[in-house]
């Protein structure tokens, strides 16, 4: 039974969306590419990394331009990636690419964020979709509603605002195609069986307008012993050609996830002296007896393109989403090494209402022999939040509410919800920032880049909040420069700099002795060098970079603080490569060095989190003696890293393996694609780190899963 509550009638957008299903009409098959008698569709992974560097790419300030003309490290997850892995968290998401590591599990009870290069990504500020700020909090968004994911690795303060020196992950939504109608159904461990529509046309004078309609439903029991998760998605997206040079987009999306029964990290309590307890398998379930978490989410984007000339182009983009919580959690701390478990509980529900708007104006022009692209504009942010007024802080907190066993589990009362629903405004955080710059073509080879952003934040808390939070108001400027050669049209070499600044928009987390209390927004700074290259049949990146950031730190007393900073250098390499005409294969690997300085405790630990390095492999088989007939395999290599900042434990190293298959044929004039995959093939149990800032919080790693997908294109 589901317990949170709607932003909307629901059974009014459903009404909504399958009229706007029934208005296809005739369709014909809808693929990436043209399906026929004769023409099978062909999923390659590895084929679209090697042309992904001529991909047009939105870097903010940096406008769009094709990723390898892009002076930063840059990957694109393409839509038949997701397909083909059928993607569904950020965990599934990421799990290719060796600079990434992913803080939560597939069903675990906080919207968990990922660690871009050893560094945390912020959920108020480091996700994006079509370039607009949303709060991800929840963590998961519905993969079905987007073409691509893309991520910029690195601070991004200038490119995006204020956010974490991680890096930026971008949504770019699905846009209508010819009329067509894709259904699939899908089956995933332990038996979550789910059901998807993708329809899309395109009507009017030349086709001048475009819906494309996304639908789905997951529901079932998880692989997470007396898990459960219940989900429905909605997306609308519409384009519509209003002159030859006006183009207007509408994008609307709505899903509502309930997870039962869900758990998430615990923390480490042990006497430092003592080992870490041994694994457990992947499907234990630690979660008190009806703890759930709850999230509403609702994104409305809408945008004005208008090409003002050949050479200049202006951008408005609105952007409004709600966020929805409501969860009862219980936090497990791990007592000795014997696996004893003290419970906490608590239940909380909150809101955040988002709203953004944004005017870009691109162009060019010459001076002399130089040529200059000019990207500029401003943006303003408004985060509301509202907590619920019961409860201390909008939370009811129950210590000490049971003890459990790793290895033997105890009969754990079930939790009895009382809190009162009731929101009252907590505080509002505001952004304001313009920006400039400028790519100067010096000839056909050099080109320099120069630009900067003037931020400004500002923290305003209700009389409610006002006893554990102070306002805050604060500026900062972003300045980038970057020097790009490029001896060839396949071949650019490039050294960056940026600095990030990093908004005042979350408390501390209510694992911390201090709890909601707000900490002093943190500077970074990056150097990057890096080369970007391809040819015939075969791709090549690699980067080396330094990033600086003030560092968090957990207190022996748990409070969570802010001394000294952290250093992380690395390098990275990623290639792909036809070795024939069937087969290919694509690579991903980061060495990291990252440590604490300057602080009066921890000095030259290892950050907290961060591996030392980590590896992918992936290769893809067309099976020429069966047209249609797909195989891939590939494996991650996770490396070390360590649990807390005293670096009183090591999460040992350990290499999951995946593997899939896909089938496309015609059955009734119809092409018809059924796809399977594994994750974590051999069922390896492993310790995996479950934060980044120091705390010690541990997590158990998932077992193996396998799921299914018959996909139709009518």
């Amino acid at each position: 039974m589901k317990t949170t509550p709607p932003l909307f009638n629901k059974q009014k957008l459903v009404l909504a969306c399958c009229a706007a299903l029934s208005a296809t009409g005739h369709s014909t098959v809808f693929a990436q590419e043209e399906t026929s008698e004769k023409e099978l569709e062909v999923i390659s992974v590895v084929g679209h990394k090697i042309t992904e560097f001529e991909q047009q790419n939105d870097g903010g300030a940096l406008g769009k331009r094709a990723i390898k003309d892009t002076p930063f490290s840059v990957d694109v997850i393409s839509l038949e990636d997701m397909e083909i892995r059928q993607v569904n968290t950020l965990n599934s998401l990421f799990s290719r690419e060796a600079s990434v590591s992913v803080d939560g599990s597939a069903y675990s009870s906080f919207g968990d964020t990922i660690r871009v290069r050893g560094l945390p990504l912020d959920y108020t500020q480091s996700f994006k979709v079509n370039g607009m700020s949303i709060n991800s909090f929840s963590g998961e968004l519905p993969y079905e509603a987007f073409e691509q994911v893309t991520l910029i690795k690195g601070a991004t303060g200038f490119m995006y605002g204020m956010a974490a020196p991680g890096g930026i992950v971008n949504y770019v939504t699905k846009r209508a195609t010819s009329d067509a109608l894709s259904a699939n159904v899908g089956w995933r461990s332990d038996s979550v069986f789910s059901g998807h529509i993708d329809a899309s046309t395109r009507f009017g004078n030349e086709d001048a307008y475009g819906l494309r309609v996304n639908l789905v439903k997951e529901d079932g029991d998880t692989y997470l012993d007396d898990g459960g998760i219940d989900r429905e998605t909605a997306s609308i997206a519409l384009d519509a050609a209003l002159t030859d040079n006006l183009l207007w987009t509408v994008d609307v999306i709505y899903s509502d996830r309930l997870v039962e029964n869900s758990w998430n990290r615990f923390t480490v309590s042990m006497d430092n002296a003592e080992p870490l307890p041994d694994t457990v398998d992947g499907s234990r379930n630690l979660a008190v007896p009806g703890t759930y978490d709850g999230y509403t989410n609702m994104i409305a984007i809408t945008g004005l393109e208008w090409n003002i000339d050949d050479n200049w182009q202006l951008k408005l983009d609105y952007d409004y989403s709600k966020n929805e919580t409501s969860w009862i959690k219980s936090l497990n701390y791990l007592l000795n090494s014997d696996g004893d478990l003290s419970i906490l509980t608590y239940e909380q529900y909150f809101d955040v209402d988002y709203d953004q708007i944004q005017g870009v104006l691109t162009g060019s022009f010459s001076t002399g022999a130089i040529e200059h692209n000019i990207v500029a504009g401003a943006a303003f942010q408004e985060a509301s939040t509202y907590r619920n007024d019961g409860g201390e802080y909008g939370r009811i907190v129950t210590r000490n509410y049971a003890t459990n066993n790793l290895y033997e589990q105890a009969d754990v009362p079930t939790y009895v919800p009382t809190l009162q629903k009731d929101l009252a405004l907590a505080w509002v955080d505001t952004q304001r920032s313009v920006f400039i710059s400028d790519f100067i073509a010096l000839n056909n080879e050099w080109e320099l880049l120069i630009g900067i952003r003037s931020n400004e934040i500002e923290h305003e808390v209700s009389e409610y909040f006002s006893s554990s939070q102070d306002d805050y108001e604060d500026t900062a400027m972003s300045p980038t420069y970057a020097l790009m050669y490029k001896p060839s049209a396949s071949t650019t070499y490039y050294a960056s700099y940026v600095e990030s600044f990093e908004g005042q928009t979350s408390a501390v987390g209510e694992e911390y002795a201090n709890a909601n209390e707000l900490l002093e927004p943190l500077e970074s700074s990056q150097y990057e060098l890096g080369v970007k290259t391809s040819g015939e049949g075969w791709s090549l990146s690699a980067a080396v970079f330094e990033i600086e950031q003030g560092a968090t730190l957990v207190t022996e007393e748990n409070y969570l603080i802010q001394e000294g900073v952290t250093l992380y250098q690395g390098i990275e390499f990623s290639g792909a490569y036809e070795i024939t005409q069937n087969l290919s294969i694509y690579g991903d690997a980061m060495f990291l060095d990252a440590e604490y300085d300057k602080t009066t405790s921890n000095q030259g630990n290892d950050v907290a989190g961060a591996p030392d390095q980590q590896f992918t492999l992936q290769t893809n088989y067309n099976v020429e003696a069966i047209p249609g007939l797909t195989l891939n395999l590939g494996g991650k290599f996770h490396g070390e890293a360590a649990l807390n900042a005293a670096n009183a434990w090591e999460v040992p190293s350990y290499t999951l393996i995946y593997g899939g298959v896909s089938y496309a044929t015609q059955i009734d004039n119809h092409a018809v694609t059924l796809i399977g995959s594994v994750d974590n093939l051999l069922d390896e149990e492993y310790w995996a780190v479950g934060d980044s800032y120091g705390g010690g919080n541990l997590r158990i790693g998932e077992p193996r899963t396998v799921a299914l997908k018959v996909k139709v294109d009518f």
